[in-house]
């Protein structure tokens, strides 16, 4: 915020005479007493709003290991948060927020080891980081009722269903915040709402990833706010274990071997704001064998034979891939975002066709679920959705979930 003063213009002040004078003499000081009770009252006010805020959040709680519907390998347990300052004080660590106002306030945030995050200029990602913003119970529940009446809509179609929700670098690679981050960090949104998941068939990945981030390159780049391919590649090891886990009798899911990871650029999503990149950290993974190649058709209708390994990235959906046998000899209509760019090679080997669209959760859109649309027209055998954790901050599509 910006604050202005404002004055006579020049050659228009007043003279006031002698008695004036000895009248206002006081005045800046009744003026003073007036701002300390509006500090006093606004203060209690500012107070009490973060104590009710804090009230209204729904408290975390571990999610279930296991059920009959969802495997233990889907939602294998995430450690607690060691602390809780956004629940237990919200009032003081409000106040420390506020310190870095204007860090906040730029476009990035840069940890001490030159990781860069989004600031709150994308989906409030520093608050979503650390558990400054939270959701209310209310607000849990309506992604519970939502996904809920998803899966019983396919069900009752006979569709296969499960949800991804892909993290952000924050929950995986946390010790690379900015250190005043750190310590204000407790449970997030995400925790909120795996918590509550229940039986639903929602794939949380965040357990396997930062077991496995000490590998042979980074599963998310210092220099973009994705996984890259070969994170992707990890976090499909786990996906393949839990659908298989949970379609006990359907072909498997495969899981291709490969020999490493190859760094193959630097991807810098903050170079348009003049941030420099730590160095090249963008790595895929190096296949034992080769992916069948793919053929791909774009939103503007243009089909083209692609290399198995070939990315289908956000910007050419809606997009319909086949290959000449895929892995399960099912097709799949796939809700995705920018984040299902490292797993598109993956889905495009075990589904055939692909049908890969749009999330309807995606912040700035205003679309409603458009799953009913979409099924209709393609009549797939499965069904998946994958999620940005960051778009949990925004409410699902409130009318029927289907």
């Amino acid at each position: 915020m910006t604050a202005g003063t404002t004055g006579m213009p020049p050659g228009q002040e007043m003279t006031p005479g002698r008695r004036w004078w000895r009248r206002a003499r006081f005045l800046p000081l009744v003026i003073l007493g007036i701002l300390v009770i509006v500090a006093l009252v606004v203060g209690r006010i500012t107070s009490a709003e973060l104590a009710s805020r804090a009230a209204e959040i729904a408290l975390p709680s571990p999610a279930a290991t296991s059920s009959d519907a969802v495997a233990s390998s889907c939602r294998p347990p995430v450690a607690p948060a060691a602390q809780e300052p956004w629940i237990t004080d919200r009032a003081a660590a409000e106040a420390t927020w506020q310190q870095h106002s204007a860090e906040t306030a730029e476009r990035y945030v840069i940890g001490p080891n030159g990781w860069i995050f989004w600031s709150e200029y994308v989906d409030q990602y520093a608050s979503q980081a650390v558990g400054r913003d939270l959701l209310t119970a209310t607000q849990v529940q309506q992604w519970i009722d939502h996904f809920t009446a998803v899966r019983d809509a396919m069900a009752a179609r006979g569709i296969e269903f499960y949800v991804m929700v892909t993290p952000s670098t924050s929950s995986i690679y946390p010790e690379e915040l900015p250190l005043w981050m750190q310590a204000l960090r407790g449970s997030t949104i995400m925790d909120q709402v795996i918590g509550a998941s229940g039986d639903l068939p929602i794939i949380d990945l965040r357990a396997d990833l930062v077991a496995q981030k000490d590998g042979p390159a980074h599963l998310f780049s210092w220099s973009n706010s994705h996984w890259t391919e070969y994170g992707a590649y990890v976090a499909w090891k786990q996906i393949a274990t839990c659908v298989n886990a949970m379609n006990p009798d359907s072909p498997p899911l495969k899981i291709p071997a490969i020999s490493g990871a190859t760094v193959v650029g630097d991807f810098n999503e903050w170079a348009p704001f003049g941030v420099k990149s730590p160095g090249a950290d963008w790595a895929v993974p190096d296949f034992t064998d080769p992916l069948m190649d793919v053929t791909r058709t774009d939103k503007t209708g243009v089909t083209e034979t692609v290399p198995g390994t070939s990315v289908t990235d956000l910007s050419i959906l809606p997009a319909e891939t086949t290959v000449p046998a895929s892995w399960t000899g099912k097709s799949a209509l796939i809700f995705r975002d920018s984040m299902g760019g490292g797993l598109s090679p993956l889905w495009q080997q075990a589904y055939s066709p692909t049908w890969q669209v749009n999330e309807p959760y995606i912040t700035g859109t205003t679309q409603m679920s458009n799953y009913a649309q979409a099924v209709e027209e393609h009549h797939p055998d499965v069904v998946i959705v994958q999620l940005a954790e960051r778009y949990l901050l925004n409410p699902p599509p409130q009318a029927s979930g289907y």
